[in-house]
């Protein structure tokens, strides 16, 4: 047996899905049975372009029309389809395209960071390097310093005493 929630709601679902069909079949209707240029629902565009009537028109002023609602027409197609995260085949390409050249240029970067990084290490190691050779040429001048003074004292107190006598 079946729950009664589950029910519902396709039942709901179903119901929701004929309303709109007959909202479009209505739709079509009041647009359908004029669909010339005499229709009110274009009689907007027409006046916003300054288009005369279809009756008017010559073969430029058709073809014109045409375009122009063929545009219109996939205008609002992508609108609708973008209420529903639609995105055009167009634009996921253009974007997967860019995400590609974009995650080889961060690649690129992270192979120059990783050579700047390996450098660095061994330039730090060469003056680590260098400083601990500092050091000990200095601990070496200082020993050499300090033999020299006790030469020198003991030269000065080899005189000093050679004099006393």
């Amino acid at each position: 047996m079946m729950d009664k929630n589950i029910l519902e709601f396709w039942g709901q679902a179903l119901l929701n899905a004929a309303r709109s069909q007959q909202q479009l079949e209505d739709i079509n209707k009041l647009i359908g049975s004029n669909a010339g240029a005499d229709n009110p629902f274009w009689q907007p565009f027409f006046k916003a372009f300054g288009w005369r009537k279809a009756q008017q028109m010559d073969t430029s002023d058709a073809g014109d029309l045409s375009l122009i609602m063929s545009d219109l027409y996939k205008e609002f197609v992508k609108s609708y389809l973008t209420l529903f995260n639609y995105i055009p085949r167009e634009e996921y390409l253009k974007l997967s395209k860019e995400n590609e050249e974009l995650k080889t240029k961060i690649a690129e970067l992270e192979k120059s960071i990783i050579g700047y990084k390996n450098s660095s290490v061994k330039n730090n190691f060469d003056q680590e390097q260098v400083v601990d050779n500092l050091t000990k040429i200095m601990k070496n001048q200082a020993q050499h310093f300090q033999d020299l003074m006790k030469q020198l004292n003991q030269h000065y107190k080899k005189t000093a005493t050679t004099k006393k006598k």
